[in-house]
């Protein structure tokens, strides 16, 4: 059970050596694109 202000992941962001070729988005067919929210399989009823 997840207690309040419990860690559960952590971020780290770092400079990127040079710019990419592709960026991800519509262009490339990125499969995420526009899908909007889901819940878990975990929740489904």
């Amino acid at each position: 059970m997840l207690e309040h202000g419990q860690v559960v992941g952590r971020l780290v962001y770092e400079h990127m050596a040079a710019m990419p070729v592709a960026l991800y988005g519509r262009e490339i067919k990125s499969n995420y694109q526009g899908q909007g929210l889901k819940l878990s399989k975990h929740f489904r009823g």
